[in-house]
């Protein structure tokens, strides 16, 4: 079965111009932006997701994809999605992050499952992503290779492990390299 198509959104960002990208503003409004899953990393039941660039940007050589970190880093319980497609996750929504939820629930991406848990002076949210697995960019699990899946390399979406269904690869090789360590 064919995964589903990503599935980009447009965020807007008051501190930048409208229009499209140049020179002279190689970042503007709006932003179409992917949900992105890392590697699971040390907390296995709180996925890491980001928000990403959705494609490349010619006008910015050194723009990375990454725009922001959703994740924050908990080991609390948290409760799973009960739809397999879907994932829960504990998110950072202060600092650079205030306001970003909201954003993200007005255009289906996230939603709030209810739970909250203090940490220190802050507390963090979970949430549950209203989009289904193969909507989201998956990122390379060799750690090694890292690549990204962005709009416009549909016909080169990862491949998910058949094992484990947790991680994805952009092939048998960088499967290989990452199993064998």
């Amino acid at each position: 079965m064919a995964p589903l198509p990503l599935r980009p959104f447009d965020i807007a960002d008051p501190r930048l111009p409208k229009g499209p990208p140049s020179e002279e503003h190689p970042i503007t409004n709006p932003m179409t932006m992917l949900l992105c899953r890392y590697p699971l990393g040390q907390y296995l039941s709180n996925p890491n997701f980001t928000l990403i660039y959705s494609s490349y940007n010619p006008f910015d050589e050194y723009q990375d994809p990454l725009y922001a970190m959703l994740t924050a880093g908990s080991q609390a319980p948290l409760e799973p999605s009960q739809d397999a497609e879907k994932k829960t996750f504990w998110m950072k929504t202060y600092s650079e992050n205030a306001g970003l939820l909201e954003k993200l629930e007005e255009q289906g991406i996230l939603r709030r499952t209810g739970q909250v848990e203090k940490q220190g002076f802050v507390e963090l949210v979970a949430v549950e992503t209203v989009l289904k697995r193969g909507e989201w960019a998956e990122t390379c699990s060799n750690q090694e290779c890292g690549r990204r899946e962005l709009v416009g390399d549909e016909e080169k979406r990862m491949v998910r492990c058949l094992k484990c269904k947790e991680s994805y690869y952009c092939g048998k090789e960088c499967q290989t390299l990452s199993n064998a360590k």
